[in-house]
């Protein structure tokens, strides 16, 4: 039995086990993450594990001015180019460690610059520049029953579906979710899946589907994308803030009109526990 530390952060409901691992060195940290990758299914069940969407991977920085770096793996094992939840939780995570309001993180899909808002606590709000987004062109995936889906990347590839205000967006993401990820079209990489709606008060409503997860109480990336979605469709103002809610809570997101510009992220972060949990094999 080994024994590991760790911390459980969330980001909306959306859940992670954070790893400390700034003192690795890069082959350590990719031997880490290889080591988390294979135990990720025990690690993240809710009933015999500590239960997570997914974990984060904090490492040494690989760039200049970065404080560190993140490596995200699904609860499948699987590992995302990008996690907007999880990276407010990162930053959280550095700017407490070094006592700093901004903070630079490298992930997989380039280094992302967040700010810090305001400390609450154990709670942080964080404003993160996603990046810009990325049109992947619109798709009628045989597994949607027929609806066209907006691809767009914000680092990670995602599949947009806007419905009417009467349909019930639980449903479809539950229902179609699974079948779009691993849809046809979006080989080989897969893809996760929204399906969202305009409010009358200008605001979106958003149910994801997370690859290599499921069905989660928030992702960052996919409020990015839907709202840079929104904004290509018309259904939002460029440069101007737009509440997108999740079931978990909602996100503030600023799409920009120029295409070059990162979309803009900001919410809540939240230390939930530190603990230790035994495990059958430890990385030597």
């Amino acid at each position: 039995m080994g024994a590991l530390s760790f911390s459980k952060v969330e980001g909306l409901g959306n859940d992670f086990i954070l790893l400390d691992r700034l003192d690795q060195g890069p082959g350590g940290l990719e031997r880490e993450v290889e080591w988390a990758r294979g135990i990720a299914a025990r690690l993240c069940d809710r009933r015999t594990g500590i239960g997570a969407d997914g974990i984060l991977v904090v490492g040494p920085p690989k760039s200049e001015d970065a404080l560190g770096s993140m490596i995200v793996v699904n609860a499948d094992g699987s590992r995302p180019e990008m996690c907007g939840n999880g990276l407010r939780c990162v930053a959280a995570f550095l700017a407490s460690r070094y006592r700093v309001d901004a903070v630079r993180v490298d992930t997989d899909a380039g280094h992302r610059d967040c700010q810090i808002v305001d400390f609450r606590g154990n709670a942080t709000d964080v404003t993160i520049d996603m990046g810009p987004a990325r049109a992947l062109g619109k798709r009628t995936p045989k597994a949607g029953a027929g609806r066209e889906f907006i691809g767009i990347s914000v680092g990670n590839p995602h599949a947009i579906c806007f419905v009417a205000a009467n349909e019930d967006l639980e449903t479809l993401a539950r229902s179609y979710g699974p079948g779009v990820e691993n849809d046809p079209a979006y080989q080989p990489d897969k893809t996760n899946v929204e399906f969202a709606t305009r409010e009358a008060d200008g605001s979106l409503t958003l149910w994801v589907w997370e690859r290599g997860v499921g069905i989660t109480q928030a992702c960052g990336t996919g409020a990015c994308a839907t709202a840079a979605a929104a904004l290509g469709e018309g259904l939002i103002t460029a440069d101007a803030p737009v509440i997108v809610r999740l079931p978990g809570g909602a996100l503030t997101i600023v799409a920009p009109g120029d295409p070059l510009a990162g979309v803009q992220m900001t919410g809540p972060s939240r230390h939930v526990f530190t603990g230790v949990v035994h495990v059958d094999e430890v990385l030597d």
